[in-house]
């Protein structure tokens, strides 16, 4: 459950404007020769993350690019609501900024209230990447295609499946599933993604809904099985595995999760373009690279993403409703 943080709303947007109103002209001033130091990167989930991953990647290349370091610090918790809310309440100087995610910045404000607002309390820096849920099983179960593990839940009355973290897409894939094509699935909450691992790998759960970067180990080692990926595309690094609309013959189930950069709501909009154009590049210089290991590289800068990230937090919020999942936790 996301629990409350801090003062929420309007109150607090009037308060941290009221503290960082004086020294804004300052800021701006010292906007020409930002970064003097380096840059705190927050990524709101757990090492060994997707998130983790594409931050500490992209962050490499960008600090090389600025001529400084991006300082990676996991906060992870409440649907990555916890990591995000230190950077909401940030020094709006450019130098604290997170790897916001569909969960962190879309899936988490329709949930519940939040400590911060997702469109007013940020500025969105960057697009970096998108990736969608490979839908693996543990290679004990007799299911090769996605029709016979329906079938095989079904069957069976109930099959767990575990996810990537609560009110993630790794979530709300398997709960549009079950409520849509009424398979019998019920979810199995980890502590952390490494605990998900863990849980599909030695049988504890019959599935697993995550981006292929982090199963492909347990891919390689015939630990798990794949049988679809939620996508309009086929994954690149596993041309064999068919989408879900392949398989089932629609595309309603094609869920894409993005992972971008934010800054605190006031941040000079110099440093907002030197970030932005840093990461973009970053992304886009390492295409090759990431597409291998299964996300799109996208480098999008700040006034793109700011028009894509507008339009997608109510589309998840309708995805919410229809899975109930905000009623379940």
């Amino acid at each position: 459950m996301i629990r409350s943080l801090s003062m929420k709303g309007a109150n607090r947007r009037e308060f941290l404007a009221g503290l960082i109103s004086a020294p804004l002209l300052s800021l701006e001033a010292r906007a020409d020769d930002f970064p003097t130091r380096p840059i705190r990167f927050i990524v709101p989930f757990g090492t060994g993350s997707v998130a983790d991953i594409v931050g500490r990647r992209v962050g490499d290349k960008a600090g090389e690019i600025l001529k400084t370091t991006f300082v990676i610090e996991n906060r992870p918790g409440a649907g990555g609501a916890i990591g995000a809310d230190a950077v909401a309440t940030a020094a709006p100087d450019g130098y604290t900024i997170c790897l916001g995610t569909v969960a962190s910045h879309a899936i988490a404000a329709a949930m519940e209230k939040l400590p911060y607002d997702p469109i007013k309390d940020f500025e969105p820096i960057a697009l970096l990447v998108t990736t969608a849920s490979l839908i693996v099983v543990n290679s004990a179960v007799p299911a090769k295609t996605l029709v016979e593990y329906f079938d095989y839940a079904r069957k069976k009355g109930v099959s767990l499946y575990v996810s990537g973290g609560v009110a993630t897409t790794t979530q709300l894939l398997p709960e549009l599933f079950r409520v849509k094509l009424h398979v019998p699935l019920q979810h199995v909450p980890a502590a952390k993604v490494g605990d998900s691992y863990n849980d599909i790998v030695a049988g504890r759960v019959d599935m697993m809904c995550y981006p292929a970067i982090g199963l492909q180990p347990f891919l390689n080692s015939g630990a798990v099985r794949a049988l679809a990926v939620a996508s309009p595309n086929r994954v690149k690094s596993l041309p064999d595995v068919p989408t879900v609309g392949e398989a089932l013959g629609t595309t309603d189930f094609d869920l894409i999760s993005w992972f971008g950069s934010f800054a605190p709501a006031g941040t000079p909009h110099p440093i907002v373009n030197t970030l932005s154009s840093a990461l973009s590049s970053a992304v886009l210089s390492m295409s090759d690279d990431l597409e291998k290991i299964g996300v799109d590289a996208r480098g999008w800068q700040a006034e793109k993403f700011d028009a894509f990230f507008r339009s997608d937090v109510p589309r998840w919020a309708e995805v919410v409703r229809l899975t109930g999942v905000s009623e379940q936790h």
